[in-house]
């Protein structure tokens, strides 16, 4: 029966997540280390969390959100 096969994986996937999503994450890593290198990988992930923060900061506030973030971040006020 597939609906059991399918039911019993998406078991697996909500008691396993983490364990799952971390190996997955490790398999690209090895990947992405033999065929581009360390420091092209270490480049590409710099690259993706600066989009994911600039999209994130434009999710919260639109333009503005962006342009606070960086005021207090260079702000001298403690």
């Amino acid at each position: 029966n597939e609906d059991g096969a399918m039911n019993s994986f998406l078991e697996f996937l909500k008691k396993y997540k983490f364990t799952v999503l971390l190996l997955l994450a490790g398999l690209i890593l090895t990947i992405l280390f033999f065929t581009i290198g360390f420091w092209r990988t270490l480049l590409l992930f710099v690259i993706l969390a600066l989009c994911f923060l600039i999209g994130y900061l434009l999710d919260q506030g639109g333009p503005e959100g962006i342009r606070e973030f960086f005021r207090k971040l260079f702000s001298r006020e403690k």
